[in-house]
């Protein structure tokens, strides 16, 4: 709190029903096999009584700061976590694995959603577009300067490694972190990336990329 600057912290953390496990039932399975520290609930629960707390039905902590960090307290927010993952959320960002406080524009917090739809993430069991790294997914995304570019890019890259365009939204929706705009709250659910999905519904390989 004080090397932010910040006046209160906001806890947040995941329901227990996740809808991506639900889209997915590879998403996260792996953790199945490993049992959360018995210490777990009551620390939760000492944080819920003794904090600013907050979650939301279906959730995973994740994308409670991003909608908060977006529309809540948008443009007066620092997320503090060590998932890289959270790059995605445009805000401030102080990263606890060494205390490096970064500011994400819109820009770069795209880039960097691209960035995981191309590559996956291991440790959240979605695969991404296999064959595809990080110095590729620069190569892929360099120069494109706005989302609609970008993404378009994202496509080209997947129905060129003989992905449909079904499954490139599919790895998009394990990969967003939920913003402003991306949840319902009268249904309890969120609002699942479909970004342009009717124009690039019918998106070949041979299209080229603008």
């Amino acid at each position: 709190k004080d090397y932010t600057k910040s006046k209160e912290i906001i806890f947040a953390f995941s329901d227990k029903k996740n809808f991506r496990k639900e889209l997915d039932g590879t998403y996260k399975s792996y953790r199945k096999k490993i049992r959360k520290p018995i210490t777990y609930a009551p620390l939760r629960k000492w944080v819920q009584d003794n904090y600013n707390f907050y979650t939301l039905p279906n959730l995973e902590g994740d994308d409670v700061i991003g909608i908060l960090a977006t529309q809540h307290y948008k443009t007066n927010n620092v997320i503090i976590s060590g998932d890289k993952d959270m790059r995605t959320i445009p805000t401030w960002h102080c990263f606890i694995i060494d205390d490096s406080i970064e500011f994400v524009d819109g820009h770069k917090a795209d880039y960097n959603f691209c960035t995981q739809v191309l590559t996956g993430d291991k440790s959240d069991g979605y695969i991404g577009c296999k064959g595809v790294g990080q110095v590729k997914a620069s190569r892929i995304l360099d120069g494109k300067k706005k989302l609609p570019e970008m993404w378009e890019a994202v496509l080209q890259e997947y129905t060129r490694n003989g992905y449909t365009i079904d499954d490139a939204y599919h790895q998009s929706r394990l990969a967003r972190i939920l913003r402003e705009g991306e949840y319902d709250y009268k249904k309890q659910e969120p609002k699942l990336w479909s970004y342009k999905y009717e124009h690039y519904r019918n998106f070949t390989e041979d299209r080229k990329v603008s």
